[in-house]
């Protein structure tokens, strides 16, 4: 059998982790310099002289200052914030032919980027097979190799995609990274078939030891296998094979973490009984449609959620059903006939409403957004929701000792909507609401918008009192507005941004500007507020390659997951979630309390939890 032949045979959930384990990412690492968001620059050799010259900046790619250069760092960074079309854009202002080799071959790997993210995996691998890797710098190198193991598994090449994975082993730095890259390998060869993973007895390279070593774990689960036996003798056959150390031992014995504990839970934890045969976790998500691409970022978090837990027990295995493929009724309905015991969705509020409004639901049922004024028994409600977004940050600035704000939200029907939710949290808090303004979603100029709120500001005995200022702006419009905000800015004014100010990808280029701001997110975000196996470094290879907009919705999918086991504590025991500290509110709304932050040189930072 052919590798290519081999796609057909793929399990889809080996080619997702595939997907967006080696799409355009760095393998989890806990290094900055392998943030692609960085660019390596490497310093030029300077001649020496009776004088000393005044220094030079730094160029990344040994490039020359020249238009073509800034260009293909333009193309660059557009790529690594996931906008592909941008970065097509850059590119098509360079003439390829016309550049040094280094420059060249980086030209070719961003065109291959962008194919793969256009989904041309056969088009990504010509402009792969075009770039010379050994000119290119390090960082580049290992995306590189990452992007070409990729689209070898995704063309069904499987071992050509694990031969790019050997050179990629050998440029990661960190234990952390070999360690995935491990994982990356052995489930890549796990995907052929048995007789194809035979090597000659007399051929002890490194390839033929995975080989080896694969076709040893996929007998494991056979009876009378004796897996020890035959994994000692891999061990003196292949002795300095890169999985002959700890990497081997932790990928045959992951760590014993399920679903996290709630804060205040003393409780020793429990045998769990074993699942009923054919019971499962029914998971109504849209694969199609216009929220295919959320979706499928959910379906990330719960994935990797469910792998952590089924390490530790036997647990009922996901069966995912496309929500866009029919009445959402009907679909709830044939889960329950398929064994379903629990249900995780709809993601959309209309198909919400509609499975609020049948009869009965007989297995509970965790949707995963809100709507506003519907308490169904068995029907929980949990979502991103700005509800909770709004509170956590009225409440952190009613900590901060202010009195009086005005608030700052696009001339839209979502803008409408969470002015509102802002409007009745500050209130709600005992504050005052002295101005609102609306800004169109293109706007770009704020200063008249910025003096009509800072007008409104109460003055008691001729001295103005301090005001917040509350925003809703996205990430590229906050970066135009900042500026605008600091030069009005003073002792008086302080200003709150809801969470959507922050995409969940660090970009410290371009955040210097954000550092007065102070934004309230979901824990996941930030190391030191939620850590673990689960956390956004530990499970980087799962959100690298999804765009800015669906990033924290894999922390969703992870909550969501984890949360099945907790739905009858929520009310009198918080969870310690990646969204938040969850909680069960009275319409059987899960409430979430954030973090809140602040940027320091264009990192954010938190600063806690609001209490």
């Amino acid at each position: 059998m052919s590798d290519r032949k081999l796609a057909a045979i793929m399990p889809r959930r080996i080619l997702s982790c595939w997907f967006f384990g080696l799409l355009l990412l760095s393998a989890c690492s806990n290094e900055p310099v392998k943030n692609k968001t960085h660019l390596e620059v490497k310093p030029h050799a300077v001649a020496r002289k009776s004088k000393p010259k005044p220094i030079e900046p730094v160029r990344s790619y040994k490039m020359a200052d020249n238009q073509a250069g800034l260009n293909l760092l333009e193309a660059d960074t557009r790529m690594q914030a996931g906008d592909s079309q941008a970065a097509q854009k850059a590119l098509d202002k360079i003439n390829a032919t016309e550049l040094p080799p280094e420059q060249f071959s980086k030209y070719k790997l961003i065109e291959a980027q962008i194919a793969i993210s256009m989904g041309d995996a056969e088009q990504a691998l010509k402009k792969l097979e075009a770039a010379r890797p050994a000119v290119l710098a390090d960082v580049d190198q290992i995306n590189y190799y990452q992007s070409l193991a990729f689209v070898q598994a995704l063309l069904g090449n499987a071992v050509p995609s694990v031969r790019a994975r050997l050179k990629l082993g050998r440029l990661l730095q960190s234990p952390e990274q070999q360690k995935q890259n491990i994982i990356a390998i052995l489930d890549g060869l796990s995907v052929l078939p048995i007789e194809n993973l035979n090597t000659s007895a007399s051929i002890t390279d490194e390839l033929s030891g995975w080989m080896a070593l694969a076709k040893v774990l996929k007998q494991r689960d056979v009876p009378g296998f004796d897996t020890a036996g035959q994994i000692q003798q891999w061990r003196q056959t292949f002795p300095g094979h890169p999985a002959n150390a700890d990497y081997l031992q932790a990928y045959l014995n992951p760590p014993k973490v399920a679903a996290q504990p709630t804060e205040d839970s003393q409780e020793p934890a429990q045998a769990q009984t074993p699942p009923a045969a054919g019971a499962t976790i029914a998971v109504l998500l849209p694969s199609s449609g216009s929220y295919a691409q959320a979706g499928k970022a959910i379906k990330e978090g719960l994935t990797v959620a469910h792998r952590l837990a089924a390490s530790a027990a036997q647990q009922m295995p996901l069966k995912y059903y496309d929500s866009e493929q029919g009445d959402i009724v009907s679909i709830y309905r044939q889960a329950i006939a398929d064994g379903a015991k629990q249900v995780i969705g709809p993601l959309v509020k209309e198909q919400i409403q509609s499975l609020a409004q049948t009869n009965d639901l007989p297995v509970p049922v965790l949707a995963l957004n809100h709507v506003e004024n519907l308490n169904k028994a068995n029907l929980y409600q949990f979502g991103l929701s700005p509800i909770d977004d709004a509170e956590q940050l009225a409440l952190r600035a009613k900590r901060d000792g202010l009195q009086n704000a005005v608030l700052l939200t696009p001339d839209t029907v979502q803008g409408q909507r969470i002015r509102h939710y802002l409007m009745s949290a500050w209130q709600a808090q005992g504050g005052a609401v002295t101005g609102m303004e609306s800004y169109a979603p293109k706007q770009h100029d704020f200063s008249a918008i910025l003096k009509n709120l800072q007008n409104t500001s109460v003055s008691v005995d001729g001295k103005k009192q301090p005001l917040a200022i509350f925003i809703s702006a996205s990430p590229e419009l906050s970066r135009e507005l900042a500026p605008q905000l600091k030069y009005q800015q003073s002792g008086e004014l302080t200003v709150y941004a809801m969470p959507n100010i922050y995409s969940g990808r660090q970009n410290p280029t371009r955040d210097t500007e954000l550092g007065k701001i102070t934004f309230c997110d979901i824990p996941w975000l930030f190391a030191d507020a939620y850590s673990g196996p689960l956390s956004q470094q530990a499970v980087q290879n799962t959100w690298q390659g999804l765009s800015d907009s669906q990033i924290k919705l894999v922390a969703l999918g992870i909550d969501a997951y984890n949360l099945l086991g907790q739905l009858g504590q929520l009310a009198t025991a918080p969870y310690a979630g990646a969204t938040g500290r969850l909680s069960l509110a009275s319409d059987n709304r899960i409430a979430r309390k954030l973090v809140c932050a602040q940027f320091k040189g264009g990192v954010p930072v938190s600063t806690g939890f609001v209490e």
